[in-house]
């Protein structure tokens, strides 16, 4: 005589938007998401800090930098942020972007973030994968956008009597530097929308349900991790606000990735020929115009996204089955 299987509990469907995903645990508690936060923020910044420590050895072992003379900040500056003249600078730059994205799967891990019966990463979208057809669909819709833009913003600037400088990049060190920004850019990008966009935005998801609180303060942190003048924290902050909108409304983070690493390539690659002004980052943006062809940028693209989402029927809400006896996973954890 066998034994008859186990009853199986009754469940309860949630469909739950992407910022609110970590409500979906049963054993949800309100400071989980803040352990993952902090431990993703320490993540980052100990990659930071064991990188740089391993830079300056370098810098100092070579002369490059002198402790007997300290540089300022400026000089500082010049000498680590990413510049296209200078190779080394955008694999050190991009790269310890990078070493964080597979630390942050661990954080959530550490913090017990999981909703029932889901076994992989639930930063990526709303069906807990990222949707391959839908990024290549929105690499696309993003470099079109992109390319349209820049090409009407120079045709304007000629207009008005403005004038383009010349390729004065060595074309050896150009090809270098743009190979390794295709390569490493949509790691690079990748990676800040699991920060800004993934764990920021679904943290603050999981203590508030309205969804322009977390849009809001996920865009000032991506903002303010810039080093641009006022004009460029504001351009910064429109892109992230798009990308967050845009991350709810579609259910995941490939339409961000999407037109993050497009932009991104895009701007190194137009910064590098040095046709444009500097050929590195720098603090000094386009001032206010800059900031209108931010916001017309990121307005189209978002209007396109949601059209092409919508005609794609792209899925924008979870459904994770809990156990109906929890009243604790009922109403409150919806959108």
């Amino acid at each position: 005589m066998t034994d008859s299987p186990a009853p199986v509990p009754p469940t309860t469907i949630l469909e739950l938007p992407y910022h609110r995903l970590y409500r979906a645990q049963p054993t949800y508690r309100w400071w989980r998401p803040l352990v993952a936060l902090v431990l993703t923020v320490i993540a980052f910044l100990g990659v930071q800090v064991v990188l740089g420590i391993g830079l300056f050895v370098v810098l100092i072992a070579t002369g490059a930098l002198d402790l007997a003379a300290p540089p300022t900040v400026d000089e500082l500056n010049a000498l680590l942020l990413p510049d296209m003249v200078k190779p080394w600078t955008l694999l050190f730059g991009l790269g310890a972007i990078i070493l964080t994205l597979p630390l942050v799967p661990l954080a959530l891990r550490i913090a017990g973030i999981r909703p029932a019966g889901v076994r992989t990463n639930i930063l990526h979208s709303v069906l807990f994968r990222l949707r391959w057809g839908w990024l290549r669909t929105t690499l696309a819709i993003s470099a079109a956008i992109w390319v349209g833009v820049f090409v009407v913003q120079v045709a304007v600037g000629l207009a008005v009597g403005e004038q383009l400088g010349t390729f004065s990049t060595d074309p050896t060190i150009y090809l270098i530097s743009l190979a390794i920004v295709v390569v490493l850019v949509p790691f690079q990008a990748a990676t800040e929308e699991y920060l800004y966009r993934g764990v920021l935005l679904q943290v603050i998801g999981s203590w508030v349900r309205w969804a322009i609180v977390g849009i809001a303060v996920s865009a000032a942190a991506f903002a303010f991790s810039h080093i641009y003048d006022a004009w460029g924290l504001v351009q910064v902050g429109l892109m992230g606000a798009g990308f967050a909108y845009v991350a709810i409304r579609t259910g995941g983070l490939e339409a961000g990735i999407a037109f993050h690493t497009v932009n991104n390539i895009g701007s190194f690659a137009l910064a590098g020929t040095g046709m444009f002004g500097p050929t590195g980052m720098t603090a000094e943006t386009g001032g206010g115009i800059g900031v209108l062809w931010q916001l017309a940028t990121v307005a189209i693209w978002v209007g396109a996204i949601e059209w092409f989402a919508r005609r794609r029927k792209i899925e924008k809400l979870s459904r994770i089955a809990v156990p109906s006896a929890d009243p604790g996973m009922l109403p409150p954890y919806g959108s």
